[in-house]
């Protein structure tokens, strides 16, 4: 584990796979939430402020994890004022796989004269295929999958493949491809 003071009041701490398994966790199942995750940030957060010095005690603190290829990396930052910021997280993830740019253009065309919710949405292209990449905080709703699937050839729910994609594929537009698309439509 590798901790590094960056100023008064940040710390950046890397820890790599064969750490990350010495305390039993994965990057994924680091969530504040839940108990043995809490435990181990707590422990991890408590030798970083003996290292740098730095006192944790009574403050704000705001934890940011970023994954790498070999291990992940926690950025923590102190805060003395009382801000709330709310994340959204996108625990749903949905794959669908289209034959064609037509076929995609059309399913994206049915979605955005549809949407009154909102979903976080990719396009990427991967080896002659179309990724649409469909993110929700709640379970995609069955008039949305339904209409997908007239237009797609396959679908996966398969967060792995959502990395594999991210890290292999060509994205074609990474936010909101739906509205972005949609409108031009």
């Amino acid at each position: 584990m590798k901790i590094e003071q960056i100023d008064n009041s940040r710390i950046l701490i890397s820890l790599c796979d064969k750490e990350l398994q010495k305390f039993s966790v994965t990057f994924e199942s680091l969530d504040f939430s839940e108990n043995h995750s809490r435990s181990v940030i707590k422990e991890i957060i408590t030798k970083a402020s003996a290292q740098t010095g730095i006192d944790i005690s009574n403050k704000k603190i705001l934890i940011e994890a970023l994954k790498y290829e070999h291990g992940c990396l926690l950025l923590i930052t102190l805060s003395q004022k009382r801000k709330t910021y709310h994340v959204r997280f996108y625990s749903n993830s949905y794959i669908f796989v289209f034959d064609s740019a037509e076929s995609l253009l059309s399913c994206i065309k049915a979605l955005y004269n549809m949407q009154n919710d909102k979903f976080f949405s990719s396009v990427f292209l991967y080896n002659q295929n179309y990724y649409l990449v469909i993110r929700s905080s709640s379970p995609l709703k069955a008039k949305y999958s339904d209409t997908i699937r007239e237009f797609c050839i396959s679908s996966k729910h398969n967060s792995l493949f959502n990395s594999f994609l991210l890290e292999h594929a060509e994205i074609l537009i990474a936010n909101n491809a739906v509205q972005h698309i949609g409108k031009s439509l």
